[in-house]
């Protein structure tokens, strides 16, 4: 039992170096974590996050996946998988994760929002608008400063979708 404490402490020491931006000081923690056996979603998908924001592309689709694994219903790791996937440029994956991340939390402000960006990527501009669109319904007080900018491109890509339509008749 007093392992088990031990082991539940070095994990939130892990999360909170992961919250301060020290992803290779969190993953040292979770490194030996591993080692000991200490598994949970959360783990996986916090240790994936910080290998993702090392540029450790594979290694994080790798705990990404084993989150997945261990709880399915789970919409974290599948937003970040997508998220992988995006700055890998592989927009039809990223795709992919996030409609499985919005099937499972259908009103999370930060899938809407990326989804919106890997569609923009795609020339998609209507199911960026709506995503967009989302993203500005779904967020609250703490994404004001985005809410402002994306705004902006929501009144860009109403603009632009508006002038397709019409040269085209």
């Amino acid at each position: 039992m007093k392992d088990k404490i031990k082991l539940q402490e070095k994990f939130e020491e892990a999360n909170l170096l992961l919250r301060q931006k020290a992803f290779e000081e969190a993953c040292i923690i979770y490194d030996e974590l591993l080692k000991e056996d200490f598994h949970s979603v959360e783990f996986y998908n916090n240790y994936g996050l910080a290998l993702f924001y090392l540029d450790k592309f594979d290694e994080a689709i790798e705990k990404f996946k084993r989150a997945i694994d261990i709880d399915p219903d789970f919409a974290l790791p599948y937003a970040n998988m997508g998220l992988v996937y995006l700055n890998k440029e592989d927009y039809e994956k990223a795709e992919q994760f996030f409609l499985k991340a919005l099937e499972r939390d259908p009103e999370n402000p930060e899938t809407h929002y990326n989804m919106a960006v890997t569609y923009y990527r795609l020339d998609r501009k209507n199911d960026a608008l709506r995503h967009y669109e989302a993203f500005i319904n779904f967020s609250g007080d703490d994404y004001e400063k985005l809410k402002e900018s994306v705004q902006k491109i929501i009144t860009e890509l109403k603009q632009s979708i508006q002038k397709d339509e019409n040269s085209q008749v």
